[in-house]
């Protein structure tokens, strides 16, 4: 089958993005499995082609890119964001057999209600990449749900062989002994790095020698916002229990990952399976404490496979932290939940269910 994968931030590019990284798993996955994929960009797109996946860099040129590529089926990775000054490219759709992937419904505005209306209406089938997407196109447009499918994402940071902890530890300047909380992601407002500075201070108070690492890119937009958070942390007294590691490569990252006593993602809106990052801890089998989704969930199970607090409230995020660091069974409790449920996350079953949509789309 000739796949066409239209996805604008595909990487590498200058700053990561979760759809670009969920694009290029896929496609290399896919090509894996047989499949021809052909990736369409923008020219923000860096090279060079690797996986065997084929990389075009033209999606904003003026041409009619899509009625020259030969392809069976297209599958366009869509967020309101990405595509919000592309619009005329987004008409791939009344062309070619398309199915849409949508990581995001809708942003505040009543524009990206429109596309999304349109998009769920012209494609042949839509996949809802969360539980949030799926319930809510259930909720609103019951007319639609049999179009749509949820086939979820998965980690885009793979488990890299593991290195010397000690030697991991130095490389990154932290100290050799002590618990290490890990955040990993994107640093721009949302993420509840505030709320998790403060709680940091709490957890120093019974666990004076725990450090925190912040594995993560800052987007160009929201190097203020980073200054302000160390601030905060300055205030706080916690600087020097800090580390900011900045953009590191995937092997890297999965490195200082296994480093995690405890994985921390404390979003202000809920956890959800649409965060690479949370994905990314439950790959490498991480105990986790991230904050209570905002829509229910069939997947994340407090107790089970993930310790949930409420947004926004650093005391209890410390409280279950330290319950945590001071429990191991805990900790080998959540772990092997969490693994049981990265097993249903992993790349060849999502690449094989989105192929299962492919060939029903062209049936």
């Amino acid at each position: 089958m000739r796949v066409l994968i239209a996805c604008p931030s595909y990487p590498p590019q200058e700053v990561t993005c979760g759809v670009g990284d969920y694009a290029r798993c896929l496609a290399e996955e896919l090509v894996r499995l047989g499949e021809q994929v052909t990736v369409v960009a923008s020219a923000a797109w860096r090279g060079p082609e690797r996986g065997g996946v084929g990389v075009l860099p033209i999606l904003d040129a003026p041409a009619p890119w899509w009625r020259v590529i030969p392809a069976d089926v297209v599958n366009l990775q869509y967020a309101p964001d990405l595509w919000r000054d592309r619009a005329r490219a987004l008409r791939v759709t009344l062309s070619i057999p398309t199915v849409v992937t949508f990581h995001t419904l809708t942003d505040a505005t009543l524009r990206s209600r429109g596309i999304a209306l349109w998009l769920l209406s012209s494609a042949r089938h839509a996949v809802a990449a969360n539980e949030e997407v799926g319930a809510m196109v259930r909720r609103r447009l019951p007319w639609i749900a049999r179009r749509i499918t949820e086939v979820p994402i998965g980690s885009n940071i793979g488990v890299a062989p593991p290195g010397d902890p000690a030697a991991t530890r130095a490389s990154i300047g932290v100290p050799p002994r002590g618990p290490l909380l890990v955040y990993f992601g994107l640093v721009y407002p949302g993420k509840g790095l505030e709320t998790l500075l403060e709680a940091l201070t709490l957890v120093r108070e019974t666990h004076a020698d725990t450090h925190l690492v912040v594995a993560g890119d800052t987007r160009e937009t929201e190097r203020a916002y980073r200054s302000d958070l160390e601030a905060l942390a300055v205030r706080l007294g916690v600087a020097r229990a800090v580390t900011w590691t900045g953009r590191r490569d995937d092997d890297e990252v999965s490195r200082i990952l296994a480093l995690a006593d405890v994985f921390v993602a404390p979003f202000d809106g809920g956890a959800s399976l649409r965060r690479g990052s949370l994905l990314a801890a439950f790959a490498h089998g991480l105990p986790v404490v991230t904050t209570s989704p905002a829509a229910a969930s069939a997947c994340l199970r407090d107790g089970d496979n993930v310790a949930l607090v409420t947004p926004r409230d650093p005391t209890a995020l410390a409280s279950r932290i330290s319950v945590l660091l001071d429990s191991p069974g805990q900790r080998l409790r959540l772990a092997a939940g969490v693994r049981k449920l990265a097993a249903r996350l992993a790349w060849p079953a999502i690449a094989e269910e989105m192929r299962g949509v492919h060939r029903r789309v062209l049936a």
